[in-house]
């Protein structure tokens, strides 16, 4: 079959233009494709700015942390305790804060045995009633049981394997805050910060902000620093019945930080010989936060660090993220 050469001429400029339509298309959407690829990596790159920058301004409080020249007193007055907020050249911001675990109580000491007259489980018993969860037994009982490494208990191996998702406690130390959500009777709700309250509501305070998780395999629990402990934490240690001891305390350190705890203890004999080896002055586990942020893009640090007794830094545990 033959086809008239008119048809032929028709049939290519109609190719060619298809050919030059898809050549434009290509060429579209290989510079779309180009511009977005180099827009992932500049958001790329600039994320990688920013969590170097995070790590650095974290680096950086370590070594005010370590230049530390008394090691037996930490209070808030001093250079480590300040946060720092700095802007770099390439307009990234930086903030970085040493929060010392003293000031907490640590979720782990149950699991450790206590040479106090007051255990760790009262202490817990009473700082959660001052924060407001007023029938906590369970919660502590359950947690008890969850790190101590015996399968006695009321809330051990058999009691979860009876769980919709049967699993075990893990009978050690704790590594992160998530692994507590697994204890029974604890939820993220427990977690939520609360207002800050009057200083005479005694059931006003924030569990949040009164505890920590320190992952560290210890042997005794970490003691509080009475220079650095809010007031809750203080009650919770020192019981009800000393909240005019903890005020008078909350004052004196507000003129000088305690750099024994003679004085005190002199005071009340009783309160010395039920706090044995739960109070100090001085602390030996410290938590690193910093955060870098530039425009919409952000990269924060967390880190858990131990403090020898010349002052060497070791790191516990260093946590990066991004968002």
């Amino acid at each position: 079959m033959f086809h008239r050469p008119e048809a032929r001429s028709g049939m290519a400029l109609i190719l060619t233009l298809a050919a030059i339509v898809l050549a434009g298309g290509l060429a579209l959407y290989l510079q779309a494709r180009a511009v977005e690829l180099s827009r992932a990596e500049r958001v790329a790159l600039k994320q990688e700015q920013l969590r170097f920058a995070a790590a650095e301004a974290a680096r950086e409080m370590l070594l005010t942390l370590a230049s530390d020249e008394d090691l037996k007193v930490d209070h808030l007055g001093e250079d480590w305790a300040i946060p720092r907020e700095t802007t770099l050249d390439n307009g990234i911001s930086t903030w970085a804060k040493v929060e010392d675990a003293g000031r907490f109580f640590n979720w782990n000491n149950l699991g450790v045995s206590n040479r106090s007259t007051r255990t760790s489980a009262e202490i817990l018993l009473d700082l959660m009633t001052f924060c407001g969860e007023l029938t906590p037994v369970v919660r502590v009982e359950a947690l008890e049981d969850f790190l101590d490494p015996d399968d006695e208990g009321s809330y051990e191996s058999g009691f979860y394997q009876a769980e919709d998702v049967p699993y075990d406690p893990p009978n050690r130390a704790l590594w992160a805050p998530g692994e507590l959500l697994w204890v029974h009777d604890f939820s993220a709700a427990l977690f939520r910060p609360r207002p800050k309250a009057d200083l005479d509501d005694l059931f006003g305070g924030d569990l949040s902000a009164s505890t920590a998780l320190v992952p560290a395999q210890i042997e005794t629990p970490i003691p509080i620093n009475i220079n650095t402990a809010s007031r809750d934490v203080l009650m919770a240690v020192t019981g009800l019945q000393q909240d005019s001891a903890v005020r008078t305390v909350l004052a004196l350190r507000e003129v000088q930080p305690f750099e024994s705890l003679t004085t005190l203890f002199m005071a009340s004999p009783e309160l010395a010989a039920a706090l044995e080896g739960t109070l100090g002055t001085a602390s030996t586990y410290f938590r690193v936060k910093a955060r870098a942020s530039v425009d919409d893009q952000h990269s924060s640090v967390v880190a858990w660090v131990e403090r020898d007794e010349v002052g060497d830094i070791q790191i516990l545990q260093w946590i990066d993220q991004e968002g």
